[in-house]
Protein backbone atom coordinates (compact mmCIF):
# COMPACT_ATOMS: atom_id res chain seq x y z
CA UNK A 1 0.00 0.00 0.00
CA UNK A 2 3.06 2.27 1.00
CA UNK A 3 4.35 1.80 -3.43
CA UNK A 4 0.60 2.77 -4.10
CA UNK A 5 0.88 6.03 -2.16
CA UNK A 6 4.14 6.84 -4.11
CA UNK A 7 2.57 6.01 -7.66
CA UNK A 8 -0.37 7.97 -6.93
CA UNK A 9 1.45 10.97 -5.31
CA UNK A 10 3.60 10.99 -8.65
CA UNK A 11 0.88 10.93 -11.36
CA UNK A 12 -0.98 13.37 -9.13
CA UNK A 13 2.31 15.37 -9.52
CA UNK A 14 2.76 14.77 -13.21
CA UNK A 15 -1.06 16.22 -13.89
CA UNK A 16 -0.86 19.67 -12.01
CA UNK A 17 3.13 19.88 -13.50
CA UNK A 18 2.10 19.11 -17.00
CA UNK A 19 -1.63 19.20 -17.93
CA UNK A 20 -3.72 22.09 -18.90
CA UNK A 21 -7.52 22.09 -17.48
CA UNK A 22 -9.88 22.58 -19.57
CA UNK A 23 -13.60 23.04 -19.31
CA UNK A 24 -16.18 20.75 -21.42
CA UNK A 25 -19.33 21.11 -21.66
CA UNK A 26 -21.33 17.53 -22.33
CA UNK A 27 -24.58 17.58 -24.09
CA UNK A 28 -27.08 16.14 -22.07
CA UNK A 29 -29.83 13.36 -24.24
CA UNK A 30 -32.81 14.58 -22.56
CA UNK A 31 -35.29 12.60 -24.97
CA UNK A 32 -38.09 10.71 -23.74
CA UNK A 33 -37.17 6.87 -22.80
CA UNK A 34 -39.01 3.88 -21.78
CA UNK A 35 -36.55 2.85 -19.25
CA UNK A 36 -37.75 2.51 -16.17
CA UNK A 37 -35.52 2.73 -12.97
CA UNK A 38 -35.32 -0.41 -10.49
CA UNK A 39 -34.16 0.05 -6.70
CA UNK A 40 -35.05 -3.43 -4.16
CA UNK A 41 -33.22 -5.51 -1.60
CA UNK A 42 -34.11 -8.18 0.28
CA UNK A 43 -32.44 -9.29 3.60
CA UNK A 44 -32.57 -11.42 6.10
CA UNK A 45 -34.34 -8.98 8.43
CA UNK A 46 -37.87 -9.50 9.15
CA UNK A 47 -39.25 -6.35 7.60
CA UNK A 48 -41.62 -4.63 5.09
CA UNK A 49 -39.39 -4.37 1.86
CA UNK A 50 -39.47 -2.02 -1.00
CA UNK A 51 -39.53 -2.15 -4.59
CA UNK A 52 -38.73 1.27 -5.93
CA UNK A 53 -39.98 2.41 -9.52
CA UNK A 54 -39.22 5.40 -11.49
CA UNK A 55 -38.21 6.82 -14.46
CA UNK A 56 -34.98 8.29 -15.41
CA UNK A 57 -34.10 11.86 -15.12
CA UNK A 58 -34.20 14.29 -18.05
CA UNK A 59 -32.03 17.59 -16.24
CA UNK A 60 -29.78 17.18 -13.51
CA UNK A 61 -30.97 17.39 -10.57
CA UNK A 62 -34.64 16.30 -11.19
CA UNK A 63 -36.98 14.79 -9.12
CA UNK A 64 -37.16 11.49 -10.25
CA UNK A 65 -41.05 10.95 -11.54
CA UNK A 66 -42.68 7.88 -9.81
CA UNK A 67 -44.06 4.68 -11.69
CA UNK A 68 -47.56 3.84 -10.37
CA UNK A 69 -49.73 1.42 -11.20
CA UNK A 70 -46.96 -1.33 -11.61
CA UNK A 71 -47.91 -5.04 -10.91
CA UNK A 72 -44.72 -6.03 -8.61
CA UNK A 73 -44.04 -9.43 -7.18
CA UNK A 74 -41.39 -11.81 -6.04
CA UNK A 75 -41.10 -15.83 -6.95
CA UNK A 76 -38.90 -18.22 -5.48
CA UNK A 77 -37.41 -21.21 -7.12
CA UNK A 78 -38.62 -23.83 -4.38
CA UNK A 79 -40.44 -27.32 -6.01
CA UNK A 80 -43.68 -25.12 -5.08
CA UNK A 81 -42.70 -21.50 -5.75
CA UNK A 82 -43.69 -18.85 -3.62
CA UNK A 83 -45.38 -15.40 -4.67
CA UNK A 84 -44.63 -12.44 -2.27
CA UNK A 85 -46.81 -10.06 -3.45
CA UNK A 86 -46.51 -6.25 -3.22
CA UNK A 87 -48.58 -3.34 -2.93
CA UNK A 88 -47.89 0.50 -3.57
CA UNK A 89 -47.73 2.34 -0.59
CA UNK A 90 -48.33 5.50 -0.41
CA UNK A 91 -50.45 5.24 -3.08
CA UNK A 92 -48.90 6.75 -6.43
CA UNK A 93 -45.07 6.85 -4.96
CA UNK A 94 -43.42 4.18 -7.01
CA UNK A 95 -42.71 1.93 -3.62
CA UNK A 96 -44.13 -1.53 -3.62
CA UNK A 97 -43.70 -2.89 -0.23
CA UNK A 98 -44.03 -6.83 0.52
CA UNK A 99 -45.53 -8.02 4.25
CA UNK A 100 -43.22 -8.36 7.03
CA UNK A 101 -40.73 -11.22 5.50
CA UNK A 102 -37.43 -12.14 5.86
CA UNK A 103 -35.53 -13.71 3.16
CA UNK A 104 -33.09 -16.94 3.84
CA UNK A 105 -29.93 -18.48 2.18
CA UNK A 106 -29.84 -21.04 -0.22
CA UNK A 107 -33.08 -19.64 -2.77
CA UNK A 108 -33.14 -17.44 -5.07
CA UNK A 109 -35.64 -14.76 -5.37
CA UNK A 110 -36.62 -13.83 -8.73
CA UNK A 111 -38.72 -9.67 -9.12
CA UNK A 112 -40.96 -9.48 -11.70
CA UNK A 113 -42.89 -6.21 -12.77
CA UNK A 114 -45.38 -5.74 -15.15
CA UNK A 115 -46.18 -2.19 -16.34
CA UNK A 116 -46.86 -0.85 -19.53
CA UNK A 117 -48.05 -4.00 -21.37
CA UNK A 118 -44.14 -4.70 -20.67
CA UNK A 119 -42.52 -7.50 -18.34
CA UNK A 120 -39.22 -7.15 -16.72
CA UNK A 121 -37.16 -9.52 -14.40
CA UNK A 122 -33.96 -10.01 -12.18
CA UNK A 123 -32.44 -12.80 -10.06
CA UNK A 124 -30.51 -12.86 -7.27
CA UNK A 125 -29.37 -14.91 -3.93
CA UNK A 126 -28.38 -14.09 -0.34
CA UNK A 127 -24.54 -14.37 0.01
CA UNK A 128 -23.42 -15.19 3.25
CA UNK A 129 -21.80 -12.21 5.39
CA UNK A 130 -18.65 -12.47 7.82
CA UNK A 131 -18.97 -11.04 11.28
CA UNK A 132 -18.26 -7.80 12.23
CA UNK A 133 -15.10 -8.49 13.65
CA UNK A 134 -13.61 -4.98 14.98
CA UNK A 135 -15.92 -2.78 17.55
CA UNK A 136 -16.77 0.76 16.35
CA UNK A 137 -13.83 3.64 15.86
CA UNK A 138 -14.55 6.81 16.58
CA UNK A 139 -12.42 9.86 17.51
CA UNK A 140 -12.81 13.07 18.95
CA UNK A 141 -13.12 16.63 17.89
CA UNK A 142 -13.58 18.07 20.99
CA UNK A 143 -14.17 17.51 24.98
CA UNK A 144 -17.69 16.28 23.67
CA UNK A 145 -17.92 15.60 20.10
CA UNK A 146 -16.92 12.69 18.02
CA UNK A 147 -16.31 11.71 14.36
CA UNK A 148 -16.29 8.18 13.37
CA UNK A 149 -13.55 6.08 11.77
CA UNK A 150 -14.39 3.97 8.88
CA UNK A 151 -12.49 0.33 9.48
CA UNK A 152 -12.50 -2.21 6.93
CA UNK A 153 -14.02 -5.25 8.05
CA UNK A 154 -13.39 -9.10 6.91
CA UNK A 155 -12.48 -10.56 3.51
CA UNK A 156 -15.34 -9.94 1.29
CA UNK A 157 -17.12 -6.90 -0.11
CA UNK A 158 -19.53 -6.00 1.87
CA UNK A 159 -20.86 -2.27 2.99
CA UNK A 160 -21.89 -0.60 6.26
CA UNK A 161 -24.40 2.06 7.41
CA UNK A 162 -23.98 3.66 10.12
CA UNK A 163 -27.44 5.23 11.52
CA UNK A 164 -26.53 7.81 14.13
CA UNK A 165 -29.16 9.56 16.20
CA UNK A 166 -28.42 12.04 19.26
CA UNK A 167 -31.91 13.38 19.82
CA UNK A 168 -32.44 12.06 23.86
CA UNK A 169 -29.10 13.82 24.47
CA UNK A 170 -28.68 17.67 25.96
CA UNK A 171 -27.31 18.52 23.04
CA UNK A 172 -29.87 17.99 20.35
CA UNK A 173 -31.55 21.34 19.64
CA UNK A 174 -33.70 20.88 16.84
CA UNK A 175 -34.87 16.74 16.91
CA UNK A 176 -35.17 17.10 13.17
CA UNK A 177 -31.36 17.48 12.23
CA UNK A 178 -30.29 14.98 15.62
CA UNK A 179 -29.86 12.01 13.23
CA UNK A 180 -27.73 11.14 10.56
CA UNK A 181 -26.88 8.17 7.75
CA UNK A 182 -23.26 7.20 6.72
CA UNK A 183 -22.64 4.21 4.15
CA UNK A 184 -18.50 3.16 4.23
CA UNK A 185 -18.46 1.27 1.09
CA UNK A 186 -15.43 -2.02 1.36
CA UNK A 187 -15.23 -3.43 -2.29
CA UNK A 188 -11.85 -4.72 -1.56
CA UNK A 189 -11.30 -2.84 -5.25
CA UNK A 190 -8.58 -0.66 -5.53
CA UNK A 191 -10.44 2.13 -7.48
CA UNK A 192 -7.58 5.08 -8.29
CA UNK A 193 -10.97 7.17 -8.70
CA UNK A 194 -12.00 6.49 -4.99
CA UNK A 195 -8.65 7.38 -3.88
CA UNK A 196 -8.85 10.17 -5.11
CA UNK A 197 -12.43 11.01 -4.74
CA UNK A 198 -13.90 14.21 -3.70
CA UNK A 199 -14.13 15.11 0.16
CA UNK A 200 -16.50 13.70 1.41
CA UNK A 201 -19.49 15.36 4.53
CA UNK A 202 -17.80 14.91 7.78
CA UNK A 203 -20.82 14.09 10.47
CA UNK A 204 -19.94 15.15 14.22
CA UNK A 205 -21.85 14.19 17.13
CA UNK A 206 -22.25 14.80 20.90
CA UNK A 207 -21.62 12.07 23.79
CA UNK A 208 -24.53 10.24 24.36
CA UNK A 209 -25.05 9.48 20.88
CA UNK A 210 -26.39 5.63 19.68
CA UNK A 211 -24.64 4.59 16.85
CA UNK A 212 -26.67 1.22 14.90
CA UNK A 213 -24.21 -0.38 12.82
CA UNK A 214 -25.76 -2.29 9.61
CA UNK A 215 -23.67 -4.79 7.73
CA UNK A 216 -24.88 -5.89 4.09
CA UNK A 217 -22.84 -9.03 2.16
CA UNK A 218 -22.30 -8.20 -1.30
CA UNK A 219 -22.50 -10.79 -4.35
CA UNK A 220 -20.01 -10.34 -7.27
CA UNK A 221 -22.83 -9.31 -9.72
CA UNK A 222 -24.06 -6.57 -6.69
CA UNK A 223 -20.45 -5.52 -5.97
CA UNK A 224 -19.61 -4.55 -10.12
CA UNK A 225 -23.36 -2.28 -9.70
CA UNK A 226 -21.90 -0.63 -6.57
CA UNK A 227 -18.65 0.35 -8.02
CA UNK A 228 -20.40 1.40 -11.17
CA UNK A 229 -23.01 3.78 -9.25
CA UNK A 230 -20.10 4.95 -6.59
CA UNK A 231 -18.00 6.36 -10.00
CA UNK A 232 -21.01 8.12 -11.54
CA UNK A 233 -21.58 9.42 -7.80
CA UNK A 234 -19.84 9.64 -4.40
CA UNK A 235 -16.71 9.30 -6.55
CA UNK A 236 -16.91 11.71 -9.52
CA UNK A 237 -15.43 15.10 -9.52
CA UNK A 238 -12.09 14.13 -8.45
CA UNK A 239 -9.33 14.14 -11.09
CA UNK A 240 -9.69 10.40 -12.78
CA UNK A 241 -13.41 10.41 -13.32
CA UNK A 242 -14.49 7.76 -15.80
CA UNK A 243 -16.61 8.05 -18.57
CA UNK A 244 -20.46 8.31 -17.90
CA UNK A 245 -22.50 5.59 -18.39
CA UNK A 246 -25.08 3.48 -16.81
CA UNK A 247 -23.69 1.16 -13.48
CA UNK A 248 -24.09 -2.34 -14.88
CA UNK A 249 -27.63 -4.32 -14.08
CA UNK A 250 -29.22 -7.68 -13.47
CA UNK A 251 -32.31 -6.46 -14.77
CA UNK A 252 -34.26 -7.47 -18.46
CA UNK A 253 -33.69 -5.70 -20.93
CA UNK A 254 -35.77 -2.20 -20.41
CA UNK A 255 -35.10 -1.47 -17.19
CA UNK A 256 -31.93 -0.52 -15.30
CA UNK A 257 -30.82 -0.35 -11.74
CA UNK A 258 -30.49 -3.61 -9.61
CA UNK A 259 -32.15 -6.21 -7.84
CA UNK A 260 -29.75 -7.63 -5.08
CA UNK A 261 -30.48 -10.17 -1.79
CA UNK A 262 -28.07 -9.25 1.54
CA UNK A 263 -27.31 -11.11 4.21
CA UNK A 264 -27.52 -8.12 7.32
CA UNK A 265 -25.42 -8.23 10.33
CA UNK A 266 -25.84 -5.43 13.40
CA UNK A 267 -25.30 -4.18 16.48
CA UNK A 268 -25.45 -0.92 18.50
CA UNK A 269 -23.36 1.40 20.65
CA UNK A 270 -23.79 4.16 22.69
CA UNK A 271 -20.48 6.72 22.71
CA UNK A 272 -18.90 7.45 26.21
CA UNK A 273 -15.93 9.43 26.64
Amino acid sequence: MKNLSIIFSLILLLLHVSCEQEKIIWPLNNSPSDLIVVEGMLTNEKIRHAIKLSKPYLEQNEIPEPISGATVYIITNDSVPEIINTNEFPQESGHYLTNSIRAVSGKIYTLVIKYNFKEYRASASQPPIEALDNPLSYKPVSDTTYTLNFVPSGNEPNYIKYFLDWRLTDYCINQDSCQALQIFYDLKNIDINEQFKPDQEVVVFPKGTTVVRKKYSVSNEYKAFLRGMLSETAWRGGYFDVYQANAPTNLSEGAVGFFAVSTVLADSTIITN
